[in-house]
């Protein structure tokens, strides 16, 4: 009787500790990201709606989803801070080197050819192959 006893404590104090580690962690995460509220930066609500910070208080988050366009939001309702793009990527069509470019208009070319006659790439059929 006594060993089930201390295998019930052991085990409720495992599930104590924890459940309580992760609420400390799901806090600390909140308090970061709330901390890094601030104007202009871009933030995504709990509803799914994206938009950059306009006016921030103690309780509420002006979000200007489009030009002329804002909402307030409790600071509970923001999910989270989107991250910027990689501003170093290179976007597509800009800022390739001469070797890039060549490559890029070979395989258009190569895609515009399998296109006209039917057929798919050779890339494609390998995949289809692993896949």
């Amino acid at each position: 009787m006594s060993l089930i006893l201390i295998y019930v404590v052991v085990i409720g104090a495992a599930f104590m500790f924890m459940t309580s580690r992760g609420r400390k962690k799901q806090a600390a995460q909140a308090q970061s990201m709330q901390q890094a509220l601030v104007p202009g930066a871009e933030v995504r609500t709990i509803g799914g709606l994206v938009g950059s910070v306009a006016e921030l208080t103690d309780e509420y988050v002006v979000i200007e989803t489009t030009p002329g366009v804002k909402l307030k939001f409790t600071k509970q309702a923001i999910a989270g801070v989107v991250q910027p793009a990689d501003p170093e990527a290179p976007v597509y069509g800009e800022d390739l080197t001469p070797e890039e470019a060549e490559a890029v208009e070979a395989e258009q070319a190569d895609e515009a050819a399998a296109a006209e006659t039917g057929s798919e790439p050779e890339d494609a059929k390998d995949q289809q192959k692993v896949g």
